[in-house]
């Protein structure tokens, strides 16, 4: 806000003034223009200070991140429930939260029909539901389902499902005739329980965010970032850090592989390569032929890949490459 700005704006307050007929009420509008100005001047003054201030706290470690989670600031607002896909995780992030996991049950009866009760108060209260949809596969998305149902009929006031391992995430698409598209029937079985938000970690495909109505976002987090953080942090996790390449399994995982690559490329790893390896399958989990695009001859490789399911593929290319190359080692993430 300059000189001449403020001053334009306090001839508009006289001439509305005068255009009323009153001296009087001219002069007051005119004092009450320049307290106006000055104020929204040393506010706006003072804000660009602050984020100023804030821009200079920035810490340049952002892969550190993930240490530095702020903590709940009203646990009472909100409630963290469980699955038994993977409980132990869901302890570790209510405690890096500064909470504690909601007092619910989530068992069998007798009959191998699934048992859940949240045993405490929900009504008006943001519910965090945690459970990977992992082996015991069915097992694991029906209890997904009943807790949603729960939350949602006990009057939460939103439900949102963190879904560390979406289940049914490789079949996105129809490969062959008469098949299913199962994970965007599973995205439907969670909106028709209620779902409110979706929070997953490395999908097997971008798309599967689609299969989502615009009611239920889908947020789809990248995990690269704490691989990266446990390189920087580990001494010598490459044994020659010139030597390095990113691969990626199938051709599908390009884009993927080649963003990990930029991340190393920008934090001192400036060698490292890309590669790919274009694979053939004869039917699910069965590798007819494989080949590979790229340099790994004496070097360091990583794998990225998004789903480890019998580790045949990582196995796989651990033994001589189309080319016989002699890898040095390689490291697999998924």
């Amino acid at each position: 806000i300059n000189a001449e700005y403020m001053g334009q704006r306090i001839q508009l307050f006289a001439m509305f003034a005068r255009k009323i007929g009153s001296r009087v009420l001219a002069s007051m509008l005119g004092l009450g223009g320049v307290g106006y100005m000055m104020s929204s001047f040393h506010k706006e003054k003072g804000i660009m200070r602050c984020a100023g201030e804030q821009q200079k706290n920035v810490m340049p470690e952002v892969w550190g991140r993930s240490q530095k989670c702020e903590k709940v600031k009203m646990p009472e607002r909100l409630v963290l429930c469980w699955g038994n896909g993977n409980k132990p995780l869901a302890e570790e992030i209510a405690a890096h939260l500064g909470t504690k996991l909601a007092n619910a049950t989530v068992g069998k009866f007798n009959d191998g029909e699934l048992n859940i009760q949240i045993k405490e108060q929900v009504r008006g209260k943001e519910v965090f539901i945690i459970q990977s949809v992992c082996p015991p596969v069915n097992d694991n998305l029906m209890e997904l389902l009943l807790l949603i149902s729960t939350a949602k009929r006990a009057s939460a006031k939103g439900v949102t499902a963190v879904i560390p391992y979406y289940g049914y995430a490789r079949q996105d698409r129809k490969v062959t005739s008469r098949v299913p598209i199962s994970a965007a029937d599973v995205a439907k079985l969670l909106e028709t329980m209620g779902l409110d938000r979706m929070i997953a970690m490395d999908l097997h495909c971008g798309q599967i965010q689609g299969f989502f109505s615009p009611q239920v976002p889908a947020d789809n987090l990248d995990g690269s970032t704490v691989l990266l953080e446990h390189i920087l942090k580990t001494d010598s996790f490459f044994g020659d850090p010139t030597k390095v390449v990113v691969v990626s399994p199938d051709a599908g995982g390009v884009n993927r592989a080649k963003k990990f690559q930029e991340m190393l490329l920008t934090h001192g790893y400036h060698n490292a390569g890309l590669a790919m390896i274009i694979k053939q399958r004869k039917a699910a989990s069965q590798i007819e032929r494989v080949d590979l695009v790229g340099s790994v001859e004496g070097k360091d490789c990583i794998i990225i890949d998004d789903i480890i399911d019998t580790a045949g593929t990582c196995l796989l290319y651990t033994s001589p490459s189309p080319r016989d190359a002699t890898l040095s080692r390689m490291p697999s993430s998924a």
